[in-house]
């Protein structure tokens, strides 16, 4: 008897093992690469049904992992939408509640640990490259946040002059004729980091300024008949394209996870939404959902079309389980592992409801088919508004009057949640060097 149940129990655990080994992500931890659009539209890409855009790249992307129709970006803006992809956490417990402006005394704080930081602590190499917006003082700045070094502009494409940093100085300053070639730079800057590490784990974190408004482009990326907006997004898919085939060339396709999304809804006019409704710093689909396309050839299925709900702080409990990362146990985190939606294996299930906050008004919460609306940016409605978003993604019609008990059960977990958001107080401050207004950023002595 005691060597039969032994038996059965060594049969159990191999079978255990062997569902274990089918499902793990692979025998070595991936590259990782993080793609960031600033502004895109959920339907600007062709392969999210866009007829005015060419995306080529972008669509082989998908066409070769998988694409998410009801991914969410993190906040209606961009730095809070970026804080909440580096630390894995809702924006407001970073600190980071509305958009980081010149010179501003706010930014990442050091005790946040970034994805960076947790993956260099398992010895991976680690890059940003392009738009930052977490903090343009020096003690902000990507190389105090995990990353070995940084190439880009620590402010949006607006905050003129654009300033162009190298890790942590400024390196020159880009008019208007310089700032046109810049995400062909950000690309060439991208390609030399992958090779140089090729032969390591290395995350590259590459945020691109594109479509952002002003659309400067070099000559060569315009074409006859087709808007700025068009050229634009065509532009940055050309220069995407050209890092994947890097990667290709390399042999480091089937060693890298490839991710690609939007920061936020678009500002510029000619974007592409779909059947969405509002833009960037709206809380309506518009604004919040956003294009999400992750390949990884050999690993995730061809073709994967998902259309469970997740979010943007998804992406950090779902490397650090791929890097072999345990998440820090004294802070809270927001997401959960989407390894299950990205493979199709395994069961998922959705932990908890998705909620906006702006400032520190909780406006908006996504739980299963209902969407209810409590509030604009920092103000809250008068009245709550409720869609149901898998029937109306285009939020038209309004049922909070028809579905009472709907509406209660959302708003209790507004004011739930309401417990938990600390107060922002509103600060005013000086750009300390006025030559410099536009940009914040000096030169450290």
């Amino acid at each position: 008897m005691k060597l039969r149940r032994v038996g059965l129990w060594t049969v159990a655990f191999a079978a255990l093992c062997l569902g274990i080994a089918l499902d793990a992500p692979g025998a070595a931890p991936p590259n990782v690469i993080w793609i960031w659009a600033d502004n895109l539209a959920w339907g600007d890409l062709h392969c999210y049904g866009s007829g005015r855009h060419e995306t080529p790249a972008l669509d082989r992307l998908a066409a070769g992992g998988a694409r998410f129709t009801q991914f969410y970006t993190a906040h209606t803006i961009c730095s809070p939408a970026r804080a909440a992809l580096l630390t894995g956490r809702q924006p407001f417990r970073s600190g980071i509640v509305d958009v980081l402006y010149p010179d501003s005394p706010f930014g990442l704080p050091a005790e946040e640990i970034t994805l960076a930081e947790l993956l260099r602590g398992q010895g991976y190499a680690t890059a940003a490259i392009g738009k930052w917006h977490l903090g343009d003082r020096r003690e902000f700045l990507p190389r105090q946040h995990g990353f070995d070094s940084y190439f880009g502009m620590p402010l949006s494409m607006d905050m003129l002059p654009a300033i162009l940093c190298r890790d942590d100085d400024i390196i020159e300053q880009l008019p208007g004729d310089k700032v046109a070639g810049i995400t062909e730079r950000y690309t060439d800057e991208a390609i030399r980091f992958v090779t140089a590490n090729r032969e390591r784990p290395f995350f590259l974190y590459l945020s691109h300024t594109l479509p952002h408004p002003p659309l400067v482009l070099p000559a060569r990326a315009r074409h006859p008949g087709a808007t700025l907006y068009a050229d634009a997004v065509r532009h940055l898919d050309e220069q995407v394209g050209r890092l994947l085939e890097a990667t290709e060339k390399l042999g480091l396709a089937g060693r890298t996870l490839v991710m690609f999304s939007s920061d936020n809804g678009p500002l510029a006019e000619g974007a592409d939404l779909g059947p969405l409704r509002g833009g960037i710093n709206d809380e309506h689909e518009g604004g919040l959902r956003v294009p999400f396309i992750a390949s990884w050839p050999g690993t995730l299925p061809a073709g994967r079309v998902v259309d469970v709900p997740a979010i943007l702080y998804d992406i950090f409990p779902t490397v650090a389980r791929l890097a072999g990362a345990r998440l820090p146990a004294d802070r809270v985190y927001d997401g959960q592992d989407i390894w299950p939606l990205l493979t199709g294996r395994g069961e998922f299930r959705q932990q908890r409801p998705f909620i906006w906050v702006y400032h520190d008004n909780v406006t908006t919460v996504r739980d299963g088919q209902w969407k209810l609306h409590a509030g604009r940016g920092a103000r809250r409605l008068a009245k709550p508004e409720l869609y149901d978003i898998e029937a109306d993604a285009g939020e038209r019609r309004d049922l909070a009057a028809q579905k009472l008990e709907v509406v209660a059960r959302l708003m209790k977990q507004i004011e739930d949640y309401r417990s938990q958001v600390p107060k922002v107080w509103q600060v005013r401050y000086t750009v300390r060097d006025p030559a410099k207004a536009g940009s914040g950023l000096r030169r450290h002595k």
